[in-house]
């Protein structure tokens, strides 16, 4: 009888055992989903961070490779203008010597020129006088001499007679009687002067085509002109691209001239070449 009592008695004891152990286990899941939460969404935070970082990461690489690449074109850039300024250098030197050349070529054939012609002026005055008054009298019309360039010219004036010097000039003085004779001077300054008689003209050309509707636009606002014009071109010192633009266009503007006065005046033109200004030497 006492023995079941007792049996009795720990079956309640058994129930909230099983009660406590099962709210223990409830308790445990809840904190182990609890945790597990935790753990899932700082992963979710970690791999959102990775995923930033790896985007970063890449664009840093993008960028990287852009500043290369700008520095690598930048290196050769810098060494392209280099060799180019380097050739440029080259070229104004030898530019130099060449205008340096011709500026002591053109002052000695002056100097020759000059020295010739007082010389035979000096020696046969009297000479020359006769010969003036035997054309003018005789109504000859003197020949004139077409040197190749200033050297020949020159040589030729050295070794020349009286007759010959006045033979010539006679002749030139005949052809400015005939024709219009347009001075065109490139100066320093890249202006291009432009005597016509005792008239003087500047031009500003910026480019080939500029200076062709310039010198088209002067030519529009002049008086009719003789049956023949020529144009001399000389230049001083200037640079290579500035005399360019004018040697350039005077083929294609002395054709439009000479189309636009429809065979009333003809256009011829000739480059004399380097020129000293009137104040050097």
């Amino acid at each position: 009888m006492g023995a079941r009592r007792l049996s009795l008695q720990l079956t309640p004891l058994l129930d909230l055992l099983l009660i406590v152990i099962f709210a223990q286990y409830l308790e445990m899941e809840q904190q182990t989903q609890a945790v597990t939460s935790q753990r899932d969404d700082r992963a979710s935070a970690l791999q959102y961070q990775l995923r930033q970082t790896q985007e970063e990461l890449a664009e840093t690489n993008e960028v990287l490779k852009l500043v290369q690449q700008h520095r690598f074109q930048a290196e050769s850039d810098l060494a392209s203008s280099e060799t180019a300024l380097e050739k440029q250098r080259e070229a104004s030197s030898a530019e130099r010597e060449e205008l340096n050349q011709r500026l002591d070529d053109v002052s000695k054939q002056r100097d020759r020129i000059v020295s010739a012609l007082r010389r035979a002026y000096a020696a046969s005055s009297e000479e020359i006088k006769n010969l003036l008054e035997a054309l003018a009298a005789a109504g000859v019309t003197p020949q004139p001499v077409s040197p190749q360039n200033v050297e020949e010219l020159a040589s030729e004036i050295e070794d020349s007679e009286p007759r010959d010097l006045a033979t010539f000039l006679l002749a030139y003085e005949e052809i400015r009687k005939r024709c219009d004779i347009w001075n065109l001077h490139i100066t320093p300054q890249e202006v291009v002067e432009i005597q016509i008689g005792e008239e003087e003209y500047s031009l500003r050309p910026t480019s080939s085509e500029d200076f062709q509707q310039q010198l088209f636009n002067l030519y529009k606002s002049l008086p009719q002109a003789k049956g023949l014009v020529v144009m001399l071109v000389s230049y001083g010192e200037v640079p290579a691209a500035t005399r360019q633009n004018v040697l350039t266009a005077l083929p294609e503007v002395t054709d439009r001239m000479r189309a636009d006065a429809d065979g009333r005046t003809r256009f011829e033109y000739a480059v004399v070449g380097y020129l000293p200004e009137n104040d050097e030497g």
